[in-house]
């Protein structure tokens, strides 16, 4: 998450008002018989006497189709060996209650999705398992993961252990309407890679009804997500820090962060490129209510599916240095009551790394494996490199993590409704001043990283 966010599953089916987390048409009743799973004296069993693995996913829309996909090509290619994944869907929003409350129990499900960077608490109180041996047991080659991935995977307060398997490596990136892009009478292979040029182009690209923007040319909402998540951009590549290097620094450089919110304050009211009337975004882009809209690669599948005609580029060098945010998914072990099932379940999340091409190709996300990167059909498998491309080059520059404390939601730029994204609605809606929305913040933060 997340960012967690945080997330919101993305779909980019343009009818439906869906968020990244929201769960597929029939995921109400998974959510809401996921802990009342069977059990035989301890551990879910098939009924052929099978080795059972019960898998927790949050995932939804386009990329939990996929990820639906990468299941049942475990449990085809295991339906002779004597094991199965059982997937179950939870609500993302209640999902880390629902797995303390299923460990708490001895229930807890044997391996789930996390977002690496947000899950301090569960690594400091045992709930997460540390994967540093088990790895080793089981053959998973750390050393094909990127050096960024397997970072990500550890918490340096809480002994610097591995606890997720790298999944994906996910980045905001913006894409782009071809259609908006040929009325403007621009250059589609001079895609905005400068605050200016970004500007231009969302002016050119935007529609209006008097004063009223009908089509923004940056796409834009209110509040949630797009604003936080844009300021959280803007601000570190203006050189400001959620958090010093060494954790102990609350917004560094706050300076940087109130020049952020007066750029995002200027997209709606000084250049009118935005409007705050918006409020699915996925949905206003899906539709061609929006031009220009930085995004994650789970939007691919269903704008892809959708025939939407948009190519993705990398973000513009807003500020002094070019930086974009950063997520990465992965799946985590729980705790058992038998640890004996733990081999078993990372023997399944290796097979699913390992098998991993389909989802980082058309799934979602760029592969933290060095194998699959160097792969001569990544470029050309799964979805255009025109549409997915810049999720991968666009790693290089995808620096700004989560902050790993045990507040760490509480810094994620990637969230509609946590903390950050409630302080600065009032900056967008012009009843807080960004001095004061930096000071409450400065302050929160600071008790954040106190708490450790």
């Amino acid at each position: 998450m997340k960012k967690a966010n945080k997330f919101e599953a993305g779909s980019a089916n343009a009818g439906k008002s869906l968020s990244r987390r929201t769960i597929l048409k029939g995921s109400a009743a998974a959510a809401t018989t996921a802990l009342a799973t069977p059990y035989l004296m301890g551990s879910p069993v098939l009924a052929s006497g099978h080795h059972e693995i019960l898998h927790w996913s949050w995932l939804a829309a386009s990329d939990g189709e996929i990820w639906g996909q990468m299941i049942d090509d475990f449990n085809d290619a295991h339906k002779d060996k004597g094991v199965q994944i059982r997937l179950e869907l939870v609500n993302f929003e209640q999902y880390d209650t629902k797995v303390l409350a299923a460990t708490a129990t001895g229930r807890a499900p044997d391996f789930g999705w996390g977002i690496a960077g947000t899950r301090a608490q569960m690594v400091r109180d045992g709930v997460i398992v540390p994967l540093d041996d088990l790895s080793g047991e089981v053959g998973l080659d750390i050393g094909d993961f990127s050096e960024l991935s397997i970072s990500a995977a550890r918490y340096p307060k809480y002994g610097n252990g591995m606890y997720m398997v790298p999944l994906d490596l996910m980045s905001l990136q913006p894409e782009i309407n071809l259609d908006h892009v040929a009325e403007a009478g621009l250059d589609v292979n001079s895609a905005p890679a400068t605050g200016e040029e970004l500007i231009e182009w969302g002016k050119a690209m935007t529609k209006m009804d008097g004063d009223t923007v009908t089509r923004s040319g940056i796409l834009m909402t209110g509040s949630g997500v797009q604003p936080t998540v844009t300021w959280g951009i803007v601000a570190e590549q203006m050189g400001f820090q959620r958090a010093s290097a060494d954790l102990t620094t609350a917004a560094v450089n706050p300076e940087a962060g109130i020049a952020a919110m007066e750029w995002v304050l200027a997209l709606f009211d000084e250049h009118k490129v935005s409007t705050r009337d918006i409020t699915d975004r996925y949905k206003a882009f899906g539709t061609g209510n929006g031009s220009i809209f930085w995004t994650g690669p789970w939007t691919l599948n269903g704008y892809v599916g959708q025939g939407l005609n948009f190519k993705t580029s990398l973000f513009p060098k807003i500020g002094s240095e070019l930086k974009t945010y950063f997520e990465m998914g992965g799946l985590e072990l729980y705790k058992q009551q038998d640890e004996g099932r733990y081999k078993a379940t990372l023997e399944a999340v290796k097979w699913l790394s390992d098998n991993s091409f389909l989802w980082t190709t058309v799934g979602r996300g760029a592969s933290p494996r060095k194998s699959i990167l160097e792969r001569p059909d990544y470029k050309t498998a799964g979805h255009d490199w025109s549409v997915r491309g810049a999720f991968v080059e666009g790693m290089e520059f995808a620096t700004i993590p989560e902050i790993p404390v045990m507040a760490g939601p509480e810094f994620t730029i990637y969230s509609g409704g946590n903390f950050l994204a409630r302080k600065l609605e009032g900056v967008w809606a012009g009843s807080k001043t960004p001095e004061e929305a930096m000071a409450q913040i400065t302050e929160r933060w600071q008790e954040g990283l106190d708490e450790g």
